[in-house]
């Protein structure tokens, strides 16, 4: 037998079980449900919002705050809520702080 045969034939297992462990984990990702759907916004210039229309779960706005004076930025999260349901949160004072980035979390 040549090497390249050899190694071939060496990988084999290796191939096969990773297919077997990749269909359970596709099984099971398959049937987990998450909130589907979503959308963000900036209605205000210091608040975001987040809203998921389908599927199941809970979601909530997570917003990147910058400090207007000193330029420094923190998050801020609203509240989880359910499907149709929107989470909402604000920078902190309006004239300091500007949201710079809308993003959601989900569960």
């Amino acid at each position: 037998m040549n090497i390249r045969k050899l190694t071939s034939l060496g990988m084999t297992p290796l191939v096969l079980a990773g297919i077997a462990v990749a269909v359970p984990i596709a099984g099971a990702t398959a049937a987990s449900a998450t909130p589907q759907g979503c959308q963000v916004g900036k209605p205000t210039e210091n608040t975001g919002f987040a809203i998921c229309h389908r599927g199941t779960g809970q979601v909530r706005v997570k917003v990147t705050c910058e400090d207007g004076p000193t330029g420094r930025s923190h998050f801020a999260y609203g509240p989880w809520v359910g499907i149709d349901k929107t989470s909402k949160v604000a920078c902190g004072a309006a004239q300091r702080y500007f949201v710079t980035l809308v993003d959601y979390q989900t569960r």
